[in-house]
């Protein structure tokens, strides 16, 4: 097997009214990162760009210049620019893995170089993923996580302190699932946790 190649070391800073922009977009895939590295082939021609945002079928890229050069859009000079691009379309032979560069970009496609890394999916991400492991889910975990929901909607009688006696065993039961990426249990322990801050605002009082 061919060792994958090196991706380019180039880094730039987001700046404020890139992160404003960003942050509007509708349906967001990812957590905004802040110091984003370029996604082409190290030593690639031309522009750094690297994967700001994906918003629905949309890609948006950050494009700059190296050095002091400059690039021109709509007949201005500037160092950089948040650009939307379509998808390269090539595909890894029969594995068919994509592309995740955009179309006519320099240098090597993504599956042929290094990883640049996991990006933490959005909230917005989280609840489709949330949707479709319910989809998949077979009847006896999903009844387990019914039962766990179930608990939460119940009365809660008199509560202790700061948690019921229900919630303290939703909770003991999500310390069990130690999967950090069982985005299942997120809905749970947000209201658990929700719960539990109202209780400790009205002790604060």
């Amino acid at each position: 097997m061919n060792e994958p190649l090196p991706l380019c070391d180039a880094r730039t800073d987001l700046k404020p009214i890139e992160v404003l922009f960003l942050q509007q977009l509708p349906e967001p895939s990812h957590e905004l990162v802040e110091s984003p590295q370029c996604e082409l082939q190290r030593e690639h021609s031309g522009v750094h760009i690297a994967l700001a945002q994906a918003s629905g079928p949309d890609s948006w890229w950050l494009v700059w210049a190296p050095g002091n050069a400059q690039l021109t859009a709509r007949g201005w000079n500037m160092d950089r620019r948040l650009h939307e691009m379509d998808d390269c379309p090539a595909t890894q032979g029969e594995s068919e893995d994509e592309c995740l560069l955009p179309a006519r970009h320099a240098g090597a496609h993504s599956f042929e170089m290094e990883s640049s890394g996991p990006r933490v999916p959005s909230a917005f991400a989280r609840k489709k993923m949330l949707r479709a492991l319910r989809e998949s889910l077979d009847d006896d975990e999903r009844a387990e996580l019914e039962e766990m929901e179930s608990l939460l909607a119940s009365p809660e009688g008199d509560p202790l302190p700061l948690i019921t006696q229900n919630e303290a065993l939703v909770v003991t039961t999500l310390l069990g699932q130690v999967a950090l990426d069982d985005w299942l249990m997120e809905d749970l322990v947000l209201r658990v946790v929700e719960r539990m801050d109202t209780r400790m605002q009205a002790l604060g009082r």
